[in-house]
């Protein structure tokens, strides 16, 4: 454990752990966006077809 924290250490002057940690919010924000994607479209298609149906 003391030497990942002295490696942790060593490059946390650096720009990688900032690089890594936008891609790790990136990637789960887009996740999340297409779960969200994928269950409005679903509830407008139902929309869609209840006013079909209605007419």
């Amino acid at each position: 454990m003391e030497k990942l924290n002295n490696w942790i250490g060593a490059i946390s002057h650096n720009y990688i752990l900032i690089i890594i940690a936008a891609v790790i919010f990136f990637g789960i924000k887009s996740v999340i966006g297409y779960f969200t994607y994928r269950k409005m479209m679903r509830e407008f298609k139902e929309i869609k077809q209840l006013i079909k149906d209605r007419m």
